[in-house]
């Protein structure tokens, strides 16, 4: 049986909103916004790559403090 999926631990709590493609995709691999392949972000509400509040989305951006964030 494979073993599931894992999270690195991070000290970022990005929104729940935000979205890669890698997300998607089922690996062995420890999964960890930052440090995606794609480096391609979107809001899962406003289904682009600006925010509600018109701002990009990004992990670096996407956290506690903002006024759009969600908390996970």
């Amino acid at each position: 049986m494979p073993e599931p999926l894992t999270f690195l631990p991070t000290s970022l709590q990005y929104c729940r909103r935000l979205r890669c493609k890698e997300l998607y995709i089922e690996t062995a691999r420890p999964f960890d916004m930052a440090n995606t392949g794609s480096g391609a972000y979107w809001c899962s509400q406003t289904q682009q790559v600006l925010g509600p509040d018109g701002q990009v989305v990004e992990p670096e951006t996407c956290k506690s403090g903002r006024g759009c964030f969600e908390a996970l």
